[in-house]
This record gives C-alpha cells, structure tokens and sequence, in this order.
C-alpha cells in the first residue's frame, strides 16, 4: 500500500503511513462520503499482508476491533469500521491530532526539563478514567467484558493538540469474549511495563493495568524506568530482587503524597 491509494470500495483513500508494528500497519487515511466533498481524518489499521494467512493473528486482530468497538468513553479512542478490503482486515479508528507520552518525553529530553507534575498526573488519571471503564464494561448479555489492555506504555497513550487523553491499540487485550488464547509462558506486550503478573504469563485482571500505568508515570515524573532490562528475564529479576527505589531518589522536588501513591500502585 501506498499514500493514494484507495479501497473498501473507494471509501478510503491513504494520505500517509504513521507507523508498523509487529502485526499491523498504520495510516492516516481521508474517509470519503457519499455526498461530493464530504471527508473525514480516520486512522486505518490493516494486518500486514504477508500475516494475514495466520489465523491466530487474524483472531487478533479482529479481536481488538470487537473489543473497542464495544467501548464508548472520552479517554478511548472510538472504533469506526471493521471490514475486508478484499485482501486484509482492516479497522478504521479516531485520529487523534496530537503525541503520544514517549514523543511528549523525548521532546522534554531535547529540552533539559522534567515533565511537569500536573501536567503528568493528570494524563494518566484520563487514562485510568477509559482503564476503569473498559474494566467495568458491560456486555450485551448482561455480563462484565472482563476487558484487561494488557499493553499500557507510552507509545498507547496519546495527548491531543486540544488536552484530550485517549487510550489506544486494544491489539493484545483480553476480553470474556476474546476468541484468541495466551499460551503458557508466552507473554505479550512492552516487558518494562508488564506487572510481574504478566511477566509469568499468569491470568490477569485490572490490577495488571494500573501496575502499568503506574510504570508510565513513574518513567514520566522520574525521567528513568523504575525497572529495565534487555530481555523479560532481566527485567524480572531487577524488578522482584533489586526492587524498584522511591521516586523521590530520582526527582527530590516529588511531592511525598505522589510518591506514597506510586509506590502503592507499583507494590
């Protein structure tokens, strides 16, 4: 795929690719109406193609398009459209005009300062916000979704131009209704954000998510990892026999009160 092309039908036309990850590409994509000069910013997601013959992916990927499309909160980005081009799935998303957390840092980085306390907290209680309601969300039968992200990091939470929070890529989630399986000892996601919980692979719930976010806050107001390493083993082991040290060791200017929550979330 290229900037130009279009398809479902013309409906989508690709302005420009923002990024690829392990299963998918992303592009920014102008949405055609059917009334002349009608159209819409939407972000496509389309499993890459040499992929697509992998059923397990594909369950996951559609997966995540079920799981979203469910959601309908302020601090979630909003599912669109699940369809078939012809050759892919594709999703069409929200797109959200603005820098995800690891942008807005490295941008503080190039600078020489700290992110600014409010301005951090407040990110991650908009995120905890759309975490609390995919967590607390209830199916059409009846039923809790049982939604846990499972990839909480950075490069998912996006600060729109206007101040707007939103949580993105519910790719590797899990729902009651997901229809792909974890395997045993195969883990999934970002490891220097992953609680110890899902290091080992072990069944999760919303506990594991705010572990997370308390990792992104931490890196946030600290301008270091509390925990790190080169592979999940690493990581592990500094995480549960080094410990991770108070905040305030890192940033002395910490009120104590965001330090003592930090520290309970990250316990």
């Amino acid at each position: 795929m290229k900037p130009g092309d279009s398809f479902a039908s013309g409906r989508y036309e690709l302005t420009r690719k923002l990024r690829s990850s392990g299963m998918a590409e992303v592009w920014l994509a102008s949405q055609r109406g059917a009334v002349a000069g009608f159209a819409k910013d939407v972000v496509i997601k389309r499993i890459l193609p040499h992929l697509a013959e992998d059923q397990k992916l594909v369950n996951m990927f559609l997966d995540e398009a079920r799981i979203a499309a469910n959601l309908n909160h302020p601090n979630v980005v909003q599912i669109f459209d699940l369809g078939n081009d012809g050759e892919n799935f594709f999703i069409a998303m929200e797109y959200i005009r603005g820098y995800d957390i690891e942008q807005i840092q490295e941008q503080l980085r190039l600078v020489g300062t700290h992110f600014p306390f409010e301005y951090a907290v407040r990110i991650i209680a908009d995120t905890c916000l759309g975490l609390a309601y995919a967590h607390d969300f209830i199916g059409g039968d009846g039923r809790p979704l049982k939604v846990v992200h499972r990839d909480v990091s950075p490069q998912n939470i996006l600060v729109s131009e206007t101040g707007v929070v939103k949580l993105i890529d519910f790719g590797i989630a899990k729902a009651r209704t997901s229809s792909s399986q974890t395997q045993v000892g195969h883990t999934k996601g970002k490891i220097c954000y992953m609680s110890p919980e899902q290091m080992m692979a072990h069944e999760l719930d919303r506990r594991s998510d705010i572990f997370s976010a308390a990792v992104v806050l931490y890196e946030a107001l600290c301008g270091v990892k509390p925990f790190d390493g080169e592979n999940l083993l690493a990581c592990f082991h500094k995480l549960m026999k080094e410990g991770i040290s108070p905040p305030r060791h890192h940033r002395p200017d910490l009120s104590p009160a965001i330090e003592a929550v930090l520290m309970m979330w990250l316990s």
